[in-house]
């Protein structure tokens, strides 16, 4: 039985090859990555198919695409996932820029991120689908920006099958909106079947009810208090936000984990993973459970387990329980390099073990780890998301095999 969620490599491999008998069909993505081939979109949708590797947290679940495609025209190498919505994931593909299509390069958008959103919802009838972008432009600029929809059924949003543009005026604070500092979309994710969530982790979440009946209605939420991290220099640059914070929604609720102390450069020991839930009307952050770095190192479970006492790093939500939440560490060395001669000539970075826990944050206790030996330094950033798609992998297999029988 499929695990109800996963921990999904966001990195896709494209290969080569004949579409497997029975795999599970790949639509969504197509539908928003483009193409730097002649080929159309729907040639590349119907040559794709993707093959998931599923694996219970904290193992990592991958998928791969396969495609089957004339010699003639050039075949992508890989996709990066933005988004994913119960059996529906969305990625991006080939030099493909929101609003622009996937030839037209020259137009004046300025992307906010992987913004593409999908949100299964139930006022197109069964399987409907919103895929939802949103961009800005140079001119004006924040908070001005459109957002297009993308609808697999005619009956909403509009004709089905074709971009609908929509210029809005997005809720965003003014220091958010330029010149020194813009809002930056991190990840997105959907909520209570009509809500796209579009995160900056250094900032807030903006939050989108896509079926109001006057139209797509947005609001703002700032962090919890304290949490804000822009300054008018760009701390961003060079800052990978993922790293020591992370937002999601948990149990039917939106959740928010931060490790505080990390970005400012505090001793690991002192550095605190915190995390909050914002409250049912989305007004307001409540505290949620607080561990402190250094008690994580001297607990029972981490001690027993003999888990190196390095800072831990890019927190994950767990979709179905409170106050579980996975993390990486790192556990690294710096070797010299000699030549010929026995003379140093630099610094060689290995991995030691790279760990993944699982952590009962009100036990402040170690449920589980997973370690591998492999001396890949990719591993030092993973790019991972929490995705449900896997719950509905055997059901949708179940579909597919009676619509052939």
């Amino acid at each position: 039985m499929a695990p109800p969620w996963v921990l999904l490599d966001r990195k896709v491999d494209f290969v080569d090859g004949k579409v497997a008998v029975g795999a599970w069909n790949w639509k969504a993505a197509a539908a928003i990555g483009g193409s730097s081939g002649e080929q159309s979109q729907e040639e590349v949708a119907a040559a794709m198919e993707a093959h998931p590797l599923v694996a219970d947290p904290p193992e990592v679940t991958c998928l791969s695409v396969l495609q089957e495609i004339p010699d003639q025209l050039q075949r992508e190498k890989g996709g990066m996932i933005s988004s994913t919505d119960k059996g529906l994931v969305v990625l991006y593909t080939g030099m493909y820029r929101p609003g622009n299509g996937a030839h037209n390069l020259a137009g004046c958008y300025l992307c906010l991120g992987l913004s593409a959103a999908i949100l299964r919802h139930g006022h197109g009838g069964e399987g409907a689908y919103v895929l939802a972008e949103l961009v800005t432009t140079f001119h004006p600029g924040l908070p001005d920006a459109e957002l297009y929809q993308w609808s697999s059924s005619t009956s909403i949003a509009n004709s089905g099958g074709e971009w609908m543009r929509t210029a809005v005026r997005l809720p965003l604070p003014p220091e958010l909106c330029g010149p020194t500092y813009f809002f930056e979309i991190d990840m997105t994710f959907s909520f209570e079947g009509s809500h796209i969530c579009w995160v900056d982790l250094l900032t807030g979440v903006l939050i989108c009810d896509l079926f109001k009946p006057q139209g797509p209605e947005f609001s703002f939420i700032p962090l919890p208090q304290g949490c804000s991290l822009y300054t008018p220099d760009n701390i961003r640059l060079g800052m990978n936000t993922q790293e020591f914070r992370s937002m999601g929604c948990v149990c039917g609720a939106i959740k928010f984990v931060a490790l505080i102390g990390y970005p400012e450069g505090s001793s690991n020991n002192e550095v605190v993973l915190k995390t909050w839930t914002l409250s049912p009307d989305l007004k307001e952050w409540k505290k949620g459970s607080t561990v402190l770095v250094g008690d994580l190192w001297e607990s029972e479970s981490f001690r027993q387990m003999e888990l190196p006492r390095v800072r831990p790093m890019f927190p994950v939500l767990s979709m179905n329980e409170d106050d579980i939440i996975y993390v990486f560490l790192n556990d690294i060395k710096y070797v010299d390099t000699v030549d010929d001669f026995g003379q140093i000539i630099g610094r060689q970075l290995v991995l030691n073990g790279h760990y993944v826990l699982r952590l009962d944050l009100v036990q402040n206790k170690v449920l589980y780890f997973k370690r591998s030996t492999t001396n890949n330094l990719a591993l030092l950033a993973p790019t991972l998301l929490a995705s449900d798609f896997s719950a509905y992998l055997h059901g949708s297999k179940d579909r597919q095999r009676e619509e052939e029988a």
